[in-house]
C-alpha cells in the first residue's frame, strides 16, 4: 500500500471473559480512492488486523460417579502471554468413602502446553479407602473402631435434671446388677428407684452371658438419651453392644482409648485395685527397698494384646538388684497357645523360676511401680502401687486414664508407650530427689481422694459426671 494513503494504529480491547487478558489490536483507516482498489477491489474501507495468546475458560465439570459417590471437578485456570507464562490447574474431588476412613491425595503433574506455555496441574483427589485399619499400623489399642458422635449439647436431655441438689441415678438390674465399686451403689444419696425421677440411667454391661447385651431394649431407652453405659471388661467387644447401636448413649469404661473416646462426654474409670497395700505408705519414698518392680502375667503371641511383656525391652529391664521385673506364663490362654505352638513359649520356663523368687507384697516396697498394660490398656497395678504409696510408672498406648476431668496425672505418674520402654529406667534414675517426693505426695492425695475404696470410687464417678454439665446446674457445679 501506498506510504500516505492510510495511518495506522496499535490498541487494546477490553478482554471478552474475566479469565482472559486484553486483546492487542491493529487498526489502519484508508483513504478511499487508494484503499478501495488496493485493499477491497472497491468495496471496504478500514481493516482491522486483531492477534491473541490461546487461553481455555474456567470448566466445570460434573461426572458420572459409581452409586452413592459425588465427584465435582472444578478447574481453575490462571494463565498469563507472553512466552514463559504458566498455568495452574486445580483440581477437587470429594467422594464418599466408608465409615472412620479417608484418603487424601495430592498430585502434581507436568502437563504438555503450546509453544512458551507451562501448565502445573495439582490434583487433590478422595480414593476409595484401603481395606486396611485406620488406625497405626500393629497397635492393637483400637477398639471398638468408632462410637456415634455425641457431645453433651447434642445427646443429653437436660431438662431430666432440673430442680436437683444431686443428679438422681436409676439403676437397670437387666443386662446385670450394679458390679465392683458400683455394688453398694443403690445405698448412695444418688440412687432412685423411680425412673421418671432419674437424671441418669446406669446400665452394666457386664453379664455373665457369653453375648453382648442389646440396650435399645431396655423399658426407658429413649435412644440411649441420659444412659450411661457402664463396664469393666478387657474388650469392648465382649460385653458391649455393636458401637453404633448405643445411640446417644455415653461410656463409662476402663477400656476407653483417645482415638475414640468423645472427651467431655465418656468417662474413664480404673480396675479397682486387687489388694491395697496402704500400710506400705509410711515408708519413705527414697529408702525403699527396690527402685522399680513389677510381677505378673506375661501374654503370649505377636499380635496379641499385653504381648509386649514377652519383649526383651521389657524383661531387660530387671537387674536382679533393685529393678526386678519377673513374669509367668502359667496362664490358661497362654496355656493353650504353648499346647499348639511351643515355639511362643520361648524363655517361659526360665522366667517362671525367677517369678517364684519373689514376692508381690515384698516388691510392691518400691519407689516406682511398673503399670502394664495387659489385656486392656488399664492395669489392677496402677491402683495397688498407688495403694503401697508408689509412683505409678504406666506402659500403655492410646490410654484415656481414670476421671481426667478431675485429676491431673501429670502431677502423679509416668506414662510410657510399650515403643519407648527402653528409655523407662534410664528416665526414672534422671528424675531429681524433690520431683520425687513431689510426686509421691500428690499420688497419696489422689489415692486417698479419689481412689482408696469402694465408695471413693462411687463418688469420684458422680463428680465426673456432674463435671460434664460446665456448671449448668449450680448445685452439681459444687464438686
Amino acid at each position: 500500500m501506498p506510504d500516505g494513503n492510510c495511518s495506522c494504529s496499535v490498541g487494546n480491547l477490553p478482554a471478552l471473559g474475566t479469565n482472559e487478558s486484553n486483546v492487542a489490536t491493529l487498526s489502519c483507516h484508508c483513504n478511499n480512492s487508494t484503499a478501495d482498489r488496493y485493499l477491497r477491489g472497491g468495496v471496504g474501507s478500514v481493516t482491522l488486523i486483531q492477534f491473541q495468546c490461546p487461553v481455555n475458560p474456567p470448566i466445570e465439570v460434573e461426572k458420572a460417579c459409581p452409586p452413592s459417590v459425588h465427584t465435582v471437578e472444578t478447574v481453575e485456570v490462571e494463565k498469563a502471554c507472553p512466552p514463559s507464562s504458566h498455568v495452574v490447574e486445580t483440581v477437587e474431588v470429594e467422594k464418599a468413602c466408608p465409615p472412620s476412613s479417608h484418603v487424601v491425595e495430592t498430585v502434581e503433574v507436568e502437563k504438555a502446553c503450546p509453544p512458551s506455555l507451562h501448565t502445573v496441574e495439582r490434583v487433590e483427589v478422595a480414593k476409595p479407602c484401603p481395606g486396611v485399619p485406620w488406625y497405626a499400623e500393629g497397635k492393637t489399642w483400637h477398639s471398638p473402631p468408632k462410637f456415634p458422635s455425641c457431645t453433651m449439647d447434642a445427646c443429653f436431655n437436660y431438662s431430666r435434671c432440673d430442680n436437683m441438689t444431686e443428679p438422681l441415678v436409676f439403676t437397670y438390674d437387666l443386662p446385670g446388677p450394679p458390679q465392683r465399686s458400683f455394688e453398694g451403689f443403690n445405698k448412695s444419696k444418688y440412687w432412685t428407684d423411680d425412673p421418671e425421677k432419674a437424671c441418669l440411667f446406669f446400665v452394666f454391661l457386664d453379664t455373665k452371658y457369653p453375648w453382648p447385651v442389646k440396650p435399645y431394649n431396655l423399658p426407658h431407652w429413649n435412644g440411649g438419651l441420659n444412659h450411661v453405659l457402664i463396664t469393666f471388661a478387657d474388650k469392648w467387644e465382649l460385653r458391649g453392644p455393636p458401637s453404633g447401636s448405643i445411640g446417644n448413649a455415653s461410656i463409662m469404661g476402663t477400656i476407653l482409648y483417645q482415638t475414640t473416646s468423645r472427651p467431655g462426654f465418656d468417662i474413664g474409670i480404673p480396675l479397682p485395685g486387687k489388694v491395697h497395700l496402704t500400710e506400705l505408705q509410711s515408708v519413705h519414698p527414697m529408702k525403699r527397698k527396690y527402685f522399680a518392680t513389677f510381677r505378673g502375667t506375661r501374654y503370649l503371641g505377636a499380635h496379641m494384646d499385653g504381648a509386649f511383656r514377652s519383649f526383651d525391652s521389657f524383661r531387660e529391664m530387671h537387674n536382679g538388684d533393685d529393678v526386678i521385673v519377673v513374669t509367668t506364663c502359667n496362664q490358661i490362654t497362654n496355656n493353650g497357645l504353648r499346647s499348639e505352638h511351643p515355639e511362643l513359649g520361648v524363655n517361659c520356663d526360665e522366667d517362671g523360676e525367677l517369678h517364684a523368687k519373689y514376692e508381690f507384697t515384698d516388691l510392691m516396697n518400691a519407689t516406682f511401680g511398673l503399670a502394664p498394660a495387659g489385656r486392656q490398656p488399664a492395669s489392677y497395678r496402677f491402683i495397688e502401687v498407688m495403694s503401697a504409696g508408689g509412683i505409678p510408672v504406666l506402659i500403655t498406648d492410646n490410654y484415656v486414664k481414670p476421671f481426667e476431668t478431675l485429676i491431673d496425672w501429670h502431677e502423679c505418674a509416668l506414662e510410657f508407650p510399650t515403643s519407648q520402654m527402653h528409655r523407662i529406667i534410664p528416665a526414672l534414675r534422671a528424675l531429681k530427689e524433690e520431683d520425687i517426693l513431689r510426686r509421691q505426695r500428690n499420688c497419696l492425695r489422689i489415692y486417698n481422694e479419689f481412689l482408696k475404696d469402694d465408695d471413693t470410687l462411687t463418688e469420684a464417678s458422680m463428680r465426673a459426671l456432674k463435671k460434664r454439665f460446665m456448671g449448668v446446674f449450680p448445685n452439681f457445679a459444687q464438686i
